[in-house]
């Protein structure tokens, strides 16, 4: 087994229990487990299921009922068929936020499976996922930022939470790498270029102690100085990073 996998158990033990419901044939972990930045209870897991077919409606209903009884939280799994895999666009069954629904698995999900991706069971991730090339990797970058990112800029009370400000300005430093130079970074790599991109030291300080599992208290005033903060950080660097890439003279 990986030695990346000791650190969360529960993953070869979900893979084995889900082979038969789902009709799995490959198995990966990628995200934090795979760059080797996970941290228990803090990180999510990011799990790719490559399955013979697509699931029936009583293969769902039965992993359902299966992740509901295994109460892992903070567990994110695509089940894609392999026969669909090559088709970056279309839309899987994926279980993420206690719930199942469907969505594509993107581009930045399939570069990590190549990067970093631990094998569980089946052929390497090279052998089934297609390549992310350097262009699609910096446009699945801006697609993330595009999305939920350009919409939460514009609620300011979002920005008063933890997760908001840690998560948006993580995704923001790593796509910056990705955009600018093709590559992946981990979250730890993201945090410590974060002054960088204007973030104040104490700030950087803040996100990488609550990365740490510390509980970090801030005071009434203190929370609404770093929400207008960290929105204007936002607001200025998605409108630097989604400008059209210059053309090629």
């Amino acid at each position: 087994m990986d030695e990346r996998l000791s650190v969360v158990p529960v993953v070869p033990r979900f893979a084995a229990a889900i082979r038969e419901v789902a009709g799995v044939t490959a198995f990966y972990a990628g995200g934090s487990i795979g760059s080797g930045d996970y941290r228990p209870g803090i990180s999510d897991l990011d799990l790719v299921a490559v399955i013979g077919g697509p699931l029936t409606r009583s293969n769902r209903d039965r992993l359902r009922t299966l992740h509901r009884t295994l109460g892992v939280a903070k567990l994110h799994c695509a089940y894609v068929p392999s026969n669909d895999i090559s088709d970056i666009s279309r839309k899987h069954v994926t279980w993420a936020h206690e719930q199942l629904f469907r969505r594509p698995l993107s581009g930045i999900s399939r570069a990590e499976l190549h990067q970093f991706g631990v094998t569980v069971y089946g052929p390497p991730p090279g052998e089934l996922v297609p390549p992310v090339d350097r262009g699609a990797l910096a446009e699945a970058a801006r697609v993330e930022l595009r999305g939920y990112w350009t919409g939460a800029v514009r609620r300011p009370r979002v920005w008063r939470t933890d997760l908001h400000v840690d998560l948006g300005l993580t995704t923001v430093s790593r796509a910056d790498v990705t955009i600018a130079e093709g590559r992946l970074i981990t979250k730890r790599e993201a945090i410590d270029r974060l002054p960088s991109l204007g973030v104040p030291d104490d700030l950087t300080s803040e996100i990488r102690r609550r990365r740490a599992g510390e509980t970090v208290v801030l005071s009434e005033p203190r929370i609404a100085a770093r929400a207008a903060l960290v929105r204007g950080i936002m607001r200025e660097q998605l409108k630097r990073l989604l400008q059209p890439p210059a053309p090629d003279l």
